[in-house]
């Protein structure tokens, strides 16, 4: 059973492992919903994607907007003070964690849309090995070079995105994984009939893919 530290930087809810099954149940998943949502949606989807031996860790963005929480508002520059922010908040946590006895090949970073761009550019800042980053629908980050030692390029990726989506472009997404999928050994892209959504399908496709990374 995976015990947290009390002083989580953000707010959290942390779901058990129900069942371990085979595994040691030491896997931890940190969750990060999209622009105007909150983690209480996450809820279901740990449920949903029902891996044995799985913990969930579903976090609050720290900016409050009317509706829910935000990472940082349309501003994609590196230099915009809530993203570095979110982000460095974020690295507190697994710093946090990793002091707390969870190293990070233990953890698995997962975001949706805004979350998927903060998992993908924390694990870029980190440039440590994780058991795998999932960003679904992201606001992918431009890079020109992307600088991973050859531990942390071993780290797999799963990245989806529907072809309809209105919000993020696929086709800016897209070009914007290339330099990812060149300096990534296990990288996989999914293209879903879906807009700004998680998918029945994209989950089933990521259960399979989690599965085989436990």
């Amino acid at each position: 059973m995976i015990s947290l530290p009390t002083n989580i930087p953000l707010e959290f809810h942390f779901v058990p492992a129900i069942n371990k099954g085979a595994t040691i149940g030491d896997k931890l998943m940190i969750v990060l919903h999209g622009r105007g949502d909150t983690l209480h949606s996450y809820k279901v989807f740990s449920k949903e994607v029902n891996i044995t031996g799985l913990n969930y860790l579903l976090l609050n963005a720290p900016f409050n907007e009317m509706f829910g929480h935000s990472w940082y508002d349309d501003a994609y520059d590196f230099k915009d003070k809530k993203y570095s922010s979110s982000l460095q908040k974020l690295s507190e946590l697994i710093k946090l964690l990793q002091s707390h006895g969870i190293p990070s090949h233990n953890i698995f970073l997962f975001g949706f849309s805004q979350g998927g761009r903060m998992v993908m550019d924390l694990f870029h800042l980190l440039d440590q090995a994780f058991a795998g980053v999932v960003a679904l629908s992201p606001r992918v980050s431009q890079f020109n070079h992307l600088k991973l030692s050859k531990e942390s390029s071993q780290t797999a990726i799963f990245v989806a995105h529907g072809k309809y989506d209105p919000i993020i472009s696929v086709a800016e997404s897209q070009s914007n994984l290339e330099v990812w999928k060149q300096k990534v050994t296990d990288f996989q892209f999914h293209l879903y009939d879906m807009g700004h959504e998680i998918d029945v399908m994209e989950i089933i496709t990521l259960r399979n893919w989690l599965n085989e990374k436990i």
